[in-house]
């Protein structure tokens, strides 16, 4: 795809450059942007309690500390539910991804030393997009009411 056609994804939160890549790629669509951003901001929450990119025409109900440290922990739960659902290796990778910010070449070389860099960047780059996939579903599956 050339730079004229590229289209900036509009939910894509600026610094996860990689699901940018995977989207200009067309490896994932709109679906997997909206699950890595969920769980960005879930992540992000849990871990450090920073609310981000926060929609800023949604009403949001207002709080006070015990509310807001019951959605942390419903975050967390949630973080610690996908972990468990994707393995953990899937969840290093998203980790890599959307947490650290890692580019594929970064990930690449941690994961697969002894590879080629060109190879171990596409596999790299496929199995994130293949995690990204999974993460839509496993989305899915959480939001489901229980029987």
């Amino acid at each position: 795809m050339s730079d004229t056609t590229k289209v900036r994804h509009p939910s894509i939160a600026v610094q996860l450059h990689t699901v940018q890549s995977l989207y200009d790629a067309q490896d994932i669509s709109d679906e997997e942007v909206d699950a890595a951003n969920r769980w960005y901001r879930e992540y992000i929450f849990s871990t450090v309690g920073i609310v981000e990119g926060q929609d800023e025409g949604r009403e949001r109900e207002k709080g006070n500390i015990h509310t807001w440290m019951l959605s942390r922990g419903r975050c967390s739960a949630r973080i610690s539910q996908i972990r468990d659902q994707l393995g953990l290796c899937s969840h290093v990778r998203l980790e890599m991804m959307l947490a650290r910010e890692m580019s594929f070449s970064a990930m690449a070389r941690m994961i697969y030393p002894d590879v080629s860099e060109g190879r171990a960047r596409m596999k790299v780059s496929a199995q994130c997009a293949l995690v990204l996939e999974q993460l839509v579903h496993v989305y899915k599956k959480l939001n489901k009411p229980s029987a």
